[in-house]
């Protein structure tokens, strides 16, 4: 290892050249070398620059011999698009790609311009300080840093990078995740507002379905008469709204591996959509040929694109707008979701069967994040137990 000072014409040290022997070439019998450069730091003395650029050194020659150095040169935005390229090809779902997109246009402005090799715990630290003092909230700063982190191990995997940088950084911790449920009363509230409102017949079947079944928004907007099944009293969730480059697209396929599921209805809820169903065709009918047929959605759009499936902005719009206009409280429409989750699990249901209704993947994600909704249950675990025991005898005390 040769490490060689690189001066500027004022005669000041700029940097640090360290030059390893790789190989020798067969052919010709050349010695073939690579080279890192260290930026020479002058917030501090020469005798730290100089023992920064020896331990640089030997931590770039033991890669070299081990054969795990590569072009560490590229940036972090370049070598983002490589890293997406390969997940997809790895059969990454499309909201995943989609949320890595996202993940990588949110850093650029920060280290999309920095090479892999300049990634350091300090670059990184100073990196996450403004993305807080710009208004990202430390969970979400979190999460980058965990998208960093997997984007710096495929590098450290291909030989890249000697060390996966971010494992020294210091990322914001983020607030603890805690869902809110809708109330009885507000519960009550919205749908006493929705039902005297004759005007809204599909948001009134929309938002009872939505409760009734616990599912996602965009899970729910996708549903096409397809998915319904009403000799079984069933219902097939299969399919899913993603944004995708500021389009809403329907993806075949639920959020994660154990969306896709049936999920049984009431004869009260079947009812209702064989009622409903009636008003579908009615409509179909009255636009005639402009209707999307092939749609075949449960909940559709009218005017342009009638009988297209109604995507989750449009929804939320119109909920935001319909609470404002009715003076109820403000929740989003998600919030339905967590209510369902929340009430099945006070009625005393299991764990895993309200996290397959759910379709989450684990049951142990199910009660990490509803688990506070439980604490009403204490009363009745006290009596559970002591229901077994016997009642104390009397004693007199003197």
């Amino acid at each position: 290892m040769n490490i060689q000072e690189r001066k500027n014409k004022k005669g000041e040290i700029t940097s640090y050249r360290i030059r390893v022997f790789d190989h020798r070439d067969s052919a010709t019998g050349k010695q073939i070398f690579k080279t890192l450069s260290v930026k020479y730091d002058p917030d501090k003395s020469e005798a730290w620059n100089k023992k920064n650029a020896e331990k640089q050194g030997v931590i770039f020659e033991k890669g070299v011999e081990e054969m795990t150095v590569s072009d560490a040169r590229i940036t972090f935005d370049n070598y983002v698009d490589y890293f997406l390229k390969i997940k997809v090809q790895s059969g990454i779902s499309p909201s995943t790609e989609n949320s890595y997109s996202f993940n990588k246009k949110k850093l650029s402005p920060y280290i999309g311009h920095i090479q892999l090799k300049n990634l350091t715990p300090t670059v990184l630290n100073k990196a996450y300080g403004e993305m807080l003092d710009n208004g990202v909230s430390k969970s979400h700063a979190h999460q980058l840093h965990v998208f960093i982190h997997n984007v710096l191990q495929l590098a450290l995997k291909e030989g890249i990078i000697p060390r996966n940088y971010s494992e020294a950084a210091t990322p914001p911790r983020p607030e603890k995740r805690k869902v809110s449920a809708i109330s009885e009363d507000n519960l009550h509230k919205f749908f006493a507002a929705l039902y005297a409102d004759k005007q809204h017949y599909m948001h009134q079947v929309f938002f009872s379905l939505l409760l009734a079944t616990g599912c996602r928004i965009g899970e729910m907007c996708a549903l096409t008469w397809n998915n319904v099944d009403f000799d079984k009293g069933r219902i097939h969730i299969c399919r899913h709204f993603v944004l995708k480059d500021y389009k809403w697209q329907i993806q075949e396929g639920c959020k994660t591996t154990a969306g896709e599921r049936w999920l049984y209805m009431d004869e009260g809820i079947m009812d209702m959509l064989r009622e409903y169903r009636k008003y579908y065709f009615k409509t179909a009918k009255e636009y005639g040929s402009k209707w999307n047929v092939f749609a075949d959605a449960v909940f559709f759009t009218k005017g342009e694109n009638a009988g297209s499936c109604i995507t989750p902005n449009s929804m939320s719009m119109w909920f935001r707008a319909f609470l404002k206009n009715n003076n109820l409280p403000h929740y989003h429409p998600h919030q339905f979701r967590h209510t369902a989750i929340s009430l099945q699990l006070q009625a005393g249901i299991s764990v895993t069967d309200v996290a397959k209704r759910a379709g989450h993947s684990r049951s142990d994600v199910t009660l990490s994040v509803y688990g506070h909704t439980l604490r009403n249950n204490d009363k009745h675990c006290c009596e559970a137990v002591t229901k077994v025991l016997p009642k104390l005898p009397k004693r007199e005390i003197s």
